[in-house]
């Protein structure tokens, strides 16, 4: 057999020096982290004013407008006015042929001049029979003849007269005027166009009060109350601003888009707010006092919403979870979990866990 080497002495003298020195510093570290208080931020929990506003864009459009159409066909002969034009009531705006009219007129005049000969006739033949009657000369029944010859003179001169008004209305008809002072917003008709009867011609925006119009989401008209302010505010321009109300809520939903047409009444709106300007409105929808953390406050515990509360005697945290109303864009607003007076961790969650003791400084809640 061959011999064994022989055991070095030198390995366990070492480790035998070392060791003491390895536990001392790992009970220092120990005793250092047990006895290690962090510094948090907190802030008092207090309820400050929450508005709620919802917001939206749309555009100012005229409190009355008119579709303007012909009334009788034709082809249109000229045509005055273009989009943007102002108009005033009674102004023409685009005119048919009136050959057909015209003659149509004329005939109808002769109508009523044949109808007048013929009732001066029945009325001269009338007195006639009436006086030879009354002296016994003509007999009753000839005088009865006499008086129905008259009454038809009568009847169709009256026609004739409907007739003629008749006429003389589509002749006018063949002119198309303005209703009301306004713009022209909208040109549907072209010189040399054929149009029908009652088809469009052109859209008038009356002068006088203006509206504004939305598309608003649905959710955002399901709240039970009414918004307790409105202002409109041009896009290009936020510091033109002016007051508003809801005027009408459209009772249809669009499905495709899942909005509600919404128009609101503008309060004297300045000059600068005129027809076709891009706006926005804002609602306040109310105003209640609810507690608010900054968005760096919250935590989570169980897979839920919390924030480290700090309980002032024991001078240590614990996590409570909250219940979140919204989110803000730098503000968390809660709904229920901590109340008025509470204090909370701002700044340090990263590390904390619960019952653990921590030095405070007061930040700000706001």
């Amino acid at each position: 057999m061959g011999r064994l080497p022989p055991t070095s002495t030198k390995f366990p003298l070492l480790v035998a020096a070392v060791l003491p020195l390895l536990l001392a510093s790992c009970s220092d570290d120990v005793s250092e982290k047990a006895g290690y208080v962090p510094t948090v931020r907190v802030a008092t929990a207090a309820a400050v004013s929450d508005v709620v506003t919802v917001s939206g864009t749309g555009e100012v459009k005229p409190r009355v407008e008119s579709v303007l159409s012909f009334k009788v066909s034709g082809r249109v002969i000229a045509r005055d006015v273009e989009v943007g034009d102002r108009v005033k009531v009674g102004q023409v705006l685009a005119s048919l042929d009136p050959t057909e009219q015209k003659a149509d007129l004329t005939a109808a005049e002769a109508a009523i001049r044949a109808r007048q000969a013929t009732l001066r006739t029945a009325e001269s033949y009338l007195n006639r029979r009436r006086t030879l009657t009354q002296t016994g000369a003509l007999p009753q029944q000839q005088l009865d003849e006499a008086i129905q010859q008259y009454d038809s003179a009568v009847n169709d001169l009256d026609a004739a007269q409907a007739n003629l008004a008749s006429v003389q209305e589509s002749l006018a008809q063949t002119e198309l005027k303005a209703d009301a002072d306004g713009l022209i917003t909208a040109v549907s008709i072209e010189p040399g166009e054929v149009v029908q009867p009652s088809s469009a011609a052109f859209e008038l925006a009356h002068d006088g009060e203006l509206d504004a119009v939305f598309n608003v989401d649905e959710s955002a008209l399901t709240r039970d109350a009414q918004p307790e302010s409105v202002e409109v505010a041009l896009v290009d321009r936020p510091d033109i601003r002016a007051v508003a109300k809801i005027q009408e809520i459209s009772p249809s939903v669009d499905r495709k888009l899942g909005t509600v047409r919404l128009k609101l009444s503008i309060t004297d709106p300045p000059p600068e707010i005129t027809l076709g300007s891009a706006i926005v409105a804002y609602a306040k929808l109310s105003e209640v006092g609810r507690i608010s953390i900054p968005s760096q406050s919250l935590t989570s515990a169980n897979g839920k919403p919390a924030v480290f509360v700090v309980d002032p005697a024991t001078e240590t945290v614990e996590t409570r979870q909250i219940e979140v109303l919204r989110y803000d864009a730098d503000r968390i607003i809660v709904a229920n979990g901590l109340e008025p007076g509470d204090q909370f961790v701002v700044e340090g969650t990263q590390f904390l866990y619960p019952k653990q003791k921590v030095r405070t400084v007061q930040g700000d809640a706001q």
